[in-house]
C-alpha cells in the first residue's frame, strides 16, 4: 500500500507539472508570436506611412514641375511722350543686340500671343480675312532686342527693348515689332500673294479706318492727314497713304502694290508709329 501511494502521488504531480508546463510554454510561445506579430505589423505600417509620404512627395513635385499657366501680360500704361522718347531711340539707330526678357517685360510665349490677337483683330475688320483669320502659320520666330546706341534718356533699361515678330504661311508673312514693356504693336508689315483668282481686282483699304484698329492706343479726336494715290517707279505702286498725328507721335498706315507682268502680284500693308519732329 505504501508503495503504491507513492507511485500514485507521483504520477499526481508529474501530471500537474505536465498540464502546468505546457500550459506556460503555449502562454509563452502565444506571447512570442504576438510580439513576432505586432513587430511585423508595426514594420508594414511604418513602410506604409513611408511609402505614402513618399507617393505624396513625388506628387508634389510632379504638381510643382508643371508649368504654370501664362496670364495674358499686362503691360506698363505708358504716355505719348514716353512712346516718343523710345521712338527717338530706335530712330536714331545702333547695334541691335538680343537679350532675355528682363523684369516688367513681356515673355516669348506672351509676345507671341499678343502678336496673335494683333493679327486677328485686324482679320476680322476685314484685312485679308480669308488669309489671316485664325492665325493658322506654318512657322512662327520671334526676338527680343534693344538698341545699343550712346543716346539714352531718363528710363529704365527695360523701356528699350521690343519683340520682332515673324508669322509666315504660303503666300503670306506677317512681320511685327512689339514694345516689350507696354505690349503695344508699333510697327507691322502684312504680305499677301494677290494669287491668280485675284487677277481682275485689288482690295483698296480705307487707312484711316484701319489706323483706329492698328494703334488703338492713339486715340480719336487728333488730326488726320490724307496722301493722295500716287505712282511709284518700277514695279511698285502705292496706292493711298494716312497718317494720324497727335502732340508728341504720328502713326502712318499704307497700302501699295508689287507688280509683275502688268498686274498687282502682292499687296503689302505697312503701320509705323514714329516720333513727331516739331
Amino acid at each position: 500500500m505504501g508503495k503504491s501511494r507513492i507511485y500514485t502521488a507521483i504520477m499526481f504531480l508529474s501530471a500537474v507539472c505536465m498540464i502546468f508546463g505546457g500550459w506556460f510554454l503555449t502562454a509563452r510561445l502565444l506571447r512570442q508570436r504576438e510580439v513576432r506579430f505586432l513587430g511585423s505589423t508595426g514594420e508594414v505600417a511604418v513602410q506604409s506611412e513611408e511609402i505614402g509620404l513618399f507617393a505624396d512627395d513625388i506628387l508634389s513635385g510632379v504638381q510643382d514641375s508643371e508649368p504654370e499657366e501664362q496670364e495674358e501680360f499686362q503691360g506698363q500704361k505708358i504716355s505719348e511722350y514716353v512712346r516718343a522718347l523710345v521712338l527717338a531711340v530706335w530712330e536714331y539707330g545702333g547695334k541691335e543686340l538680343p537679350h532675355e526678357p528682363m523684369a516688367g517685360q513681356m515673355n516669348m510665349k506672351q509676345a507671341i500671343d499678343a502678336g496673335k490677337k494683333w493679327v486677328e483683330n485686324m482679320a476680322q475688320i476685314g484685312v485679308y480675312t480669308d488669309e489671316l483669320s485664325g492665325c493658322d502659320f506654318d512657322a512662327t520666330k520671334a526676338e527680343l532686342c534693344t538698341i545699343d546706341t550712346p543716346i539714352r534718356m531718363s528710363m529704365d533699361e527695360s523701356m528699350y527693348s521690343y519683340w520682332k515678330i515673324w508669322f509666315i504661311k504660303d503666300g503670306v508673312s506677317v512681320e511685327l515689332t512689339i514694345h516689350a514693356a507696354s505690349g503695344e504693336v508699333w510697327k507691322a508689315k502684312i504680305s499677301v500673294e494677290q494669287g491668280e483668282e485675284k487677277d481682275n481686282y485689288v482690295v483698296v483699304y480705307d487707312m484711316g479706318y484701319l489706323l483706329q484698329y492698328a494703334f488703338p492706343f492713339m486715340g480719336s479726336g487728333i488730326n488726320k492727314e490724307w496722301t493722295e494715290a500716287y505712282d511709284l517707279e518700277g514695279d511698285m505702286q502705292s496706292v493711298n497713304v494716312m497718317r494720324v498725328e497727335s502732340k508728341a507721335v504720328y502713326a502712318e498706315a499704307s497700302q501699295s502694290f508689287i507688280q509683275s507682268g502688268g498686274r498687282p502680284d502682292r499687296s503689302i500693308l505697312e503701320f509705323g508709329l514714329y516720333m513727331k519732329e516739331n
